[in-house]
């Protein structure tokens, strides 16, 4: 099967460079599992790694791919087009299109951000395809990399990659070197690899910050590791931390970052701290502006609510969901239509997606702004809430 596998990489390699093959039935797996937790670098989110050595596609005229210029990057590009390969690229799992809640779902589990930035990127190359097939003209039928960032699709047939933003994946120099029409990470970052692994060629990165920088924000990874992979059982693999170059703080504070660990769900780390006074004012929102790096908010845990922002579970909590006794609310917080108390960052969460209570991690990334919608959505969905017989509440 390996031999037949062999010869069908060789023979669909330009396929597979431009994203467009489908592997044979008899040799795709039944079921996958991927692994999140410094994804991007485990061998059991890379299936053809194991499998091929770059000898063995030595062969194939890399000559033609404008983007798999060796036989290293052709077997990336595989294990790009696996499930979990694809899933686990930007280490976050982060490929749905989840779509945003209807006003039927429970306002306490409703989706902020209901597309991925796998996604966002996607839906440039998907126009581009349409406007080419309107206009009679032969689309290309290229698909990026999944962990690529945006293009801008051109009438040549060529794409030029928008620089990556903060915390976005990219390829260090030795891996870049081996695809074609690469892109470059933007805003003042360094494409940085947190995670060396044993068994796995292509170190993916990301594009953080210089770890000398004051500019940290939530969100940005914290922590580095290392991964012992088992060949024959890669789900058997161990991870472990060996650093820490971000958000030191020992507790946490308005002010400094805490470093969350990998056990909570978060890939390397997660950066974080509560909301101070010009937070919940949302001075950092101007007219014309760009978006600030983040939105006052804590995320991951059992205890994730959307008192989060003083850590005040039992006042916001405690007998909160009897409407019957209405529970005082502190300073930073006003009384959401429910009777629960809900901070300030958290409304303007709700008012960037128009509904919905909860700020979710996909919150502290940068969203487009074609994805956010005007605060009067959710002033007319309280209203509509109070009508229904949630009797007069206010704000407080």
């Amino acid at each position: 099967m390996k031999a037949r596998l062999t010869d069908y990489v060789r023979a669909n390699a330009g396929a597979i460079h431009l994203g467009v093959y489908e592997i044979p039935d008899e040799f795709l797996a039944k079921k996958v599992i991927s692994w999140s937790t410094f994804g991007s670098a485990r061998q059991a989110n890379h299936p053809f790694t194991p499998l091929f050595e770059p000898e063995a596609l030595a062969g194939v005229d890399y000559s033609k791919l404008t983007l798999a210029r060796t036989a290293e990057a052709l077997i990336e590009r595989l294990d790009n087009g696996a499930c979990h390969g694809c899933h686990q690229a930007g280490s976050t799992a982060g490929i749905h299109f989840i779509g945003l809640d209807d006003s039927a779902t429970s306002p306490l589990n409703r989706i902020e951000v209901g597309i991925s930035p796998h996604l966002h990127a996607e839906i440039p190359r998907r126009e581009a395809w349409l406007q080419e097939t309107v206009e009679g003209r032969e689309a290309n039928g290229f698909r990026p990399l999944s962990f690529a960032p945006p293009a801008a699709w051109k009438d040549t047939g060529e794409i030029a990659y928008t620089p990556a933003e903060p915390t976005m994946p990219c390829l260090v120099p030795e891996d870049a070197a081996r695809f074609g029409n690469s892109w470059q990470c933007g805003a003042g970052t360094v494409c940085t690899p947190i995670a060396t692994a044993t068994g796995v060629k292509a170190k993916l990165a990301q594009c953080l910050l210089p770890k000398e920088s004051r500019n940290i924000f939530s969100g940005h990874p914290c922590l580095t590791g290392t991964i012992a992979s088992d060949t024959g059982q890669p789900f058997n693999d161990r991870y472990k931390v060996t650093g820490q170059f971000a958000a030191f703080a020992p507790a946490i504070s308005r002010t400094a970052y805490i470093c969350r660990p990998p056990k909570i769900g978060v890939p390397g780390g997660f950066a974080y701290r509560g909301c101070d006074a010009k937070d919940l004012a949302f001075s950092a929102f101007k007219a014309g502006k760009p978006m600030p790096s983040e939105i006052c908010g804590l995320v991951g845990g059992k205890k994730f609510d959307i008192c989060v922002a003083t850590n005040n579970f039992d006042q916001c909590l405690g007998g909160a969901v009897n409407r019957g006794n209405r529970p005082a609310c502190s300073a930073d917080h006003f009384c959401r239509e429910d009777y629960m108390c809900q901070s300030a960052a958290v409304r303007h969460a709700r008012c960037r997606q128009g509904q919905g209570d909860r700020l979710l991690l996909a919150d502290l990334f940068p969203v487009p702004d074609a994805h956010r919608q005007p605060c009067d959505a959710w002033t007319n969905t309280a209203r509509a809430n109070m009508s229904a017989g949630f009797g007069a509440a206010t704000e407080e």
